[in-house]
């Protein structure tokens, strides 16, 4: 289970929530979040400004953690390895 803070409706309060993200896919990896910024394209997803979102909503695409799990297809990085995530897929 992943345990975050979701909002359930456009605007709402960010309370603590639970999901079941599924089955970790062979090309991803699941990241133990230690810090995790919120930017301003986030707040607009929380406020539904696009008629995008879907609720309940975890905000915050950038993230400062270490490797939980890798998919099987995942080859350079390790479990427990420090990694950062953003929004641009650097190549």
């Amino acid at each position: 289970m992943i345990r975050a803070y979701a909002a359930h409706e456009p605007g709402g309060e960010l309370k603590p929530s639970e999901y079941d993200p599924g089955v970790l896919g062979e090309e991803e990896v699941e990241i133990n979040v230690e810090y995790c910024g919120i930017c301003h394209r986030d707040v607009s997803m929380l406020d539904n400004e696009w008629g995008l979102t879907q609720y309940p909503f975890v905000p915050g695409h950038e993230v400062v953690g270490t490797v939980a799990a890798l998919g099987e297809n995942v080859t350079t990085l390790q479990v427990g390895q420090r990694v950062g995530l953003g929004d641009r897929l650097i190549s």
